[in-house]
């Protein structure tokens, strides 16, 4: 295949005949193809393709052997054999929470910074879920708070009311085993906007902010809180992460204390805080 036209008209024949989920090596190869070509040649054509393609891999492939694709892709961003932004197709078209988070995550991290400051592909995902051009929002917005670059929180401000309280809960779910202060500090913040409010939207949203902050707790890698600054793109540093500040799960309990117990006391509903500071604040008095 020689030409775009050759190859968007052999893949929608590939397409349209697909029956046999047996062969699946060859619709693997295919995307493989297309997006080494999209590298080349960013043609729209050759995007339109790979959502195509992509959809029907979804159906017919089960997780691990999408998984492997993606740490393909990966593994050609990290020799610069492909740009980051391989990783949008990942991104918008997964259905799968680990993939697309993971997406999101490479993605910002391995970008060069803008003007501001801010990776180039924060603004990629900014559009990406503004335009609802994916299919679990919540899996990518997670994925931007859990990152914990404080300089995003501005940018995840003009994200969320895109989201809806499904998404918020999905969101709550993405972990990554390391705890960042920004990441905690922007769920206490949402928390605290939505606390006072009675509706039924409101209250799903602090219980997920609830439980993002909980399983900050449970899943830790270590039980240390960090304050970062990320180093962009993440190729060209060793490491890419500076430690600015660490705490103890302890000392920062302490430190959180004052905002936990003001958000349980502002609660319109169910005091579902009172979790949180159980976890993290074992030795309080409610």
């Amino acid at each position: 295949m020689e030409t775009i036209d050759d190859l968007v008209a052999d893949s929608s024949a590939l397409i349209d005949g697909y029956l046999d989920p047996a062969d699946r090596e060859q619709l693997y190869n295919r995307i493989w193809h297309c997006l080494r070509w999209q590298q080349h040649d960013p043609d729209d054509r050759i995007m339109q393709l790979i959502i195509r393609l992509y959809d029907l891999f979804v159906r017919v492939m089960p997780v691990e052997h999408r998984m492997m694709l993606y740490q393909a892709a990966k593994n050609e961003v990290e020799h610069r054999r492909f740009t980051p932004a391989v990783f949008v197709v990942f991104m918008q078209n997964e259905i799968d929470e680990g993939i697309a988070s993971t997406a999101t995550i490479d993605l910002l991290a391995y970008s060069k910074r803008d003007w501001s400051s801010l990776p180039v592909g924060f603004k990629a995902l900014l559009g990406i879920v503004e335009h609802c051009m994916c299919r679990i929002p919540g899996a990518l917005f997670g994925a931007a708070i859990t990152f914990g670059d404080g300089n995003l929180l501005i940018g995840l401000d003009t994200m969320a009311p895109h989201m809806t309280d499904r998404h918020i809960n999905m969101a709550a779910r993405m972990q990554t085993g390391y705890v960042h202060h920004a990441a905690i500090q922007y769920w206490l913040s949402i928390a605290r906007r939505m606390a006072t409010r009675e509706d039924q939207v409101a209250q799903s949203v602090v219980g997920s902010c609830a439980s993002a902050l909980v399983r900050y707790h449970q899943s830790a890698f270590q039980p240390v809180v960090t304050d970062i600054e990320r180093l962009y793109p993440a190729w060209d540093f060793d490491p890419a992460v500076s430690v600015k500040q660490h705490w103890s799960f302890e000392e920062y309990g302490k430190l959180i204390e004052p905002q936990l117990f003001g958000i349980h006391e502002a609660e319109a509903g169910e005091k579902i805080f009172g979790e949180v500071i159980k976890v993290w604040c074992p030795g309080s008095r409610q």
